[in-house]
């Protein structure tokens, strides 16, 4: 089901079927997401949420109490992007300006616990919150986002440093300089508030995420994805969650009040 959200500037649909994820965001009448992937693939449209892990997972395996728990291979031959992107959403509340929305993790994710998502749309942005908490056990927990965008005529992306890759495309903890373009990488600190112009959207995104993914090699779209944690920091340094017990994160997209002509 499609739920829309709008104010003076903006409209928002969200598609609680697939994903919780936000489907269209048209700013000024102006569309700034893809709307839909080829043959509508999960992965490649709209923005939705990351949970219980975000990007990459080596070979689609966590480890967790010297246990190793096997993961759907969503992006051979690695685990990605979680287990509740293309799942249906149960509506806990829904108002002309914000929806939230709850799932449970899945029979995909061995530990049990749940994720609520707020989306709400204010004046000069769209404000997201995720809170995924554990059940009865404890467990690793990582969340993000992933915003399909227009492919931007303008970026401004500027980092202290990228994570290198290993030969397996996952991100080490090895530190170097480059420029956020023709990438599909892992970086940390912008020294610049982070900045796409879309559609003639100006565009500055903003979250209490450590990491980002900047995701730009299609001609027709560009991805800066929030993640709490970089690629297989599920493994590497998770966030361990209690039973009962939850870890909150939020991402903005804002905008100006003008188009760029």
């Amino acid at each position: 089901m499609v739920f829309a959200l709008s104010n003076d500037s903006a409209s928002v649909s969200v598609d609680t079927t697939n994903g919780g994820r936000l489907a269209s965001l048209r700013i000024h009448d102006t569309e700034v997401l893809l709307t839909h992937g080829p043959d509508d693939a999960a992965l490649t449209w709209g923005c939705y949420p990351m949970v219980p892990y975000a990007g990459r997972v080596r070979s689609g395996v966590v480890s967790f109490n010297n246990v190793e728990h096997r993961l759907p291979i969503t992006l051979p031959p690695h685990a990605a992007h979680g287990t509740v992107f293309a799942q249906s959403w149960n509506v806990v509340d829904v108002t002309a300006s914000s929806i939230d929305l709850f799932a449970d993790l899945g029979s995909q994710w061995p530990f049990g616990g749940s994720v609520s998502h707020r989306i709400e749309l204010r004046e000069d942005r769209i404000h997201m919150e995720l809170c995924v908490t554990a059940g009865i056990r404890a467990m690793p927990a990582q969340v993000g986002w992933h915003p399909w965008f227009c492919k931007p005529s303008r970026a401004s992306l500027i980092f202290e440093s990228m994570l290198q890759r290993d030969e397996h495309g996952i991100a080490t903890t090895i530190r170097e300089r480059t420029d956020a373009v023709n990438v599909d990488d892992c970086f940390i600190n912008p020294l610049v508030p982070l900045s796409l112009t879309v559609n003639g959207v100006d565009l500055v995104l903003s979250s209490d995420c450590s990491h980002w993914v900047v995701y730009d090699l299609p001609t027709n779209s560009t991805c800066v994805e929030p993640q709490s944690g970089a690629p297989n920091e599920i493994n590497d340094s998770p966030v361990i969650l209690a039973p009962g017990e939850s870890l909150t994160k939020w991402f903005d997209i804002a905008w100006t009040g003008r188009l760029i002509h």
